[in-house]
């Protein structure tokens, strides 16, 4: 039997901390915006090649191009291609699918040591960027699971819209959470059903506004009440604001975001050991106070 070959320019590959110009050069290839929030480590995938020429391209207001202008020049005359970007960011303070997962630890709103203990144990996973010429490798996969330890933080964590898709972040070695749909998000998709705006007609902002000037005008005002309802719901879920959005962007945010189920993945540090009584919250630490006056109070 014939031995399996291995992909010579792989060995080649080397996974180093980056930076923002790294992001910057990679960014127009991710679907999703540039902004990566408060960006706090990034790590680059380079191919280096000894004299030759790698496997290169430029990213361009009209696409790729193929060129040597997409490498750098490495140690002992070698060329360096970009070939992956991996953002890691801090977390937002509050995940519905984060409190399941920890069972309740970083749970906001149970006293002010929540968002410490988020900021000190937590990071999460912004952008993960293959270039298209590179894809295919299990490039992903690899630079999630040798990054994820490098971060600093007993947990790290994600989410992806295509995870039940692409689910590298699983093969990388963290654990997937499968959300349940919000009650919110049920009782949308129910009203813009009966009303005869299926899922088709609300793959885009401007389909959606087309399918509800085909309504008949009781039919018209219930679907824009509940999109309403729901875009102020989400908004305040997101970033707590709680004003009436715009229309158009009422609409976008029903079109992007109504039908996608998005993964939580989480991942531990091994020789991370939750302190017993953790929990994010200050109600470990009013106990103890309470357990203290009792104790007082019956030693008077």
């Amino acid at each position: 039997m014939t031995p399996a070959r291995t992909c010579t320019l792989l060995a080649d590959i080397r996974i180093q901390r980056g930076a923002r110009e790294d992001w910057d050069r990679l960014a127009p290839l991710h679907y999703r915006s540039h902004h990566a929030g408060a960006v706090s480590d990034i790590f680059r995938m380079v191919h280096r090649a000894a004299g030759g020429v790698s496997p290169g391209f430029v990213p361009t207001a009209s696409g790729l191009i193929p060129g040597r202008s997409a490498q750098a020049r490495g140690a002992a005359g070698q060329r360096e291609t970009l070939v992956g970007v991996i953002v890691y960011s801090r977390s937002p303070l509050s995940l519905a699918a984060r409190n399941r997962a920890t069972g309740g630890r970083y749970r906001v709103g149970r006293g002010l040591s929540a968002g410490r203990l988020v900021n000190e144990e937590l990071r999460i996973v912004s952008r993960v960027v293959i270039a298209p010429n590179w894809r295919g490798l299990g490039l992903a996969r690899r630079l999630v699971a040798e990054t994820l330890p490098r971060v600093g933080t007993p947990y790290v964590e994600a989410l992806a819209a295509m995870g039940r898709v692409h689910p590298f972040f699983e093969q990388a070695g963290m654990t997937a959470y499968v959300s349940p749909a919000p009650a919110g998000s049920e009782r949308l998709r129910s009203a813009l059903e009966a009303v005869g705006l299926g899922r088709s007609a609300r793959r885009s902002a401007e389909a959606l506004e087309a399918a509800l000037e085909t309504l008949a005008p009781a039919g018209r005002r219930l679907a824009e009440r509940e999109i309403e309802r729901w875009a102020r719901s989400y908004l305040a879920a997101k970033n707590h604001r709680t004003r009436r959005p715009e229309r158009r962007r009422a609409l976008d945010l029903v079109a992007r975001h109504l039908d996608s189920a998005p993964v939580y993945y989480l991942w531990r540090t091994k020789s991370f050991e939750p302190r017993a009584g953790a929990r994010g919250d200050a109600n470990a630490g009013r106990s103890a106070r309470r357990r203290e006056k009792r104790e007082k109070g019956a030693r008077r």
